[in-house]
């Protein structure tokens, strides 16, 4: 008589007294667990189950798997994912249906339809990215078409970096790449490396050569001034000073003093509110508390200039968040500012400036 060998050792540790545990062998992944890790997944049944294909770059044609697709799971590590019930991201005319999912969580294709058309047994193409508006097929730097930025005018002291007479930004994307945004739907890319910073604030003249400067702290605290060059671009940086790893915001605030040059504002980690009067040389005097509190609930602010040309420098301001609001509060007599104005939006993985 055959007896396996797991049941030999059941009855061996019968005979012995001894207690006999069952080994239950590990459960496979099922359903959208399937899907490794760096892979967008598409299944040919709902809920992960089926036959899994699975994809490492985006697809502008699914092929056969276009007519099979019924659920799928993005863990690229991307953040958003554009499925399209065309081919080659087609987003417009008719029997289109486009959906844009966030985060990691599995989706059903049968819950996604309208009259003409269904995503369900017919995914054309799908992509992914860091961004909405990049897996949309628009450009990685934020869109900075503000529509009451009025024509070109005289150069601005703060917020103009080109010196045309329009406030612009910098935009420092998820991997580093700093780009100067004139105004419109595409940037200019000044380059890349600059994740290693710390924190960035844009400062208005600090070397008093007439041109818009930047600070930049690094990982170590050594705090550095770019020189702007008037074309939306910076010179050899130059250093001011280390210990600043002890401050957790850096914001210049253009003239706090009155003396015609720019300050900057800096708060600490204990809270408190210091002004680093500048001096015109690219450096600053002795810094002075100022006080605590105050628009702590936003992560960026940044001083444009005078975008409506009333005579009052405005603010803008954004706080961290997928889709979060980017505001203008325009400035009124008296340092008073008027109610916020969206004018766009960022992804959590932006940073303005």
């Amino acid at each position: 008589m055959r007896m396996s060998l797991r049941a030999a050792l059941v009855s061996v540790a019968a005979a012995l007294g001894l207690a006999a545990t069952s080994v239950v062998p590990a459960q496979a992944a099922s359903g959208f667990d399937r899907c490794p890790q760096g892979r967008f997944c598409v299944f040919d049944g709902a809920d992960g189950q089926g036959a899994m294909v699975t994809y490492t770059a985006p697809q502008s044609n699914l092929g056969s798997w276009r007519s099979r697709a019924s659920s799928v799971i993005n863990r690229t590590g991307y953040g958003e994912a554009c499925l399209y019930s065309r081919t080659d991201y087609e987003a417009l005319g008719s029997h289109a249906v486009v959906v844009s999912i966030h985060g990691s969580g599995g989706l059903n294709l049968s819950d996604y339809q309208d009259s003409d058309s269904r995503l369900d047994n017919n995914l054309g193409s799908v992509r992914w990215a860091h961004t909405l508006r990049e897996c949309e097929g628009r450009a990685e730097p934020v869109d900075w078409s503000y529509t009451e930025v009025p024509d070109n005018g005289p150069a601005q002291a703060f917020g103009d970096l080109n010196r045309d007479g329009r406030p612009d930004l910098l935009h420092r994307s998820y991997v580093g790449r700093l780009w100067f945004l004139p105004g419109g739907s595409t940037g200019k890319l000044i380059g890349g490396g600059w994740k290693s910073m710390t924190a960035l604030t844009r400062h208005g003249d600090l070397n008093g050569d007439g041109t818009e400067d930047l600070l930049a702290r690094d990982t170590a605290g050594k705090l550095w001034m770019y020189p702007g060059n008037g074309r939306g671009s910076f010179g050899e940086r130059r250093l001011i000073g280390g210990g600043w790893n002890s401050m957790s915001r850096l914001q210049a605030a253009g003239d706090l003093t009155g003396d015609g040059k720019g300050d900057l504002l800096a708060r600490d980690t204990g809270g408190k509110l210091w002004m680093y009067p500048g001096n015109g040389r690219g450096n600053f005097g002795n810094r002075m508390m100022i006080g605590t509190g105050g628009w702590r609930s936003f992560t960026t602010l940044i001083g444009i200039g005078d975008v409506d040309r009333d005579g009052h420098p405005d603010l803008l301001a954004a706080k961290n968040g997928d889709y979060a609001d980017v505001r203008v509060y325009h400035g009124l007599n008296g340092g008073r500012l008027a109610p916020g104005v969206n004018v766009t939006y960022a992804e959590d993985s932006d940073a303005l400036f």
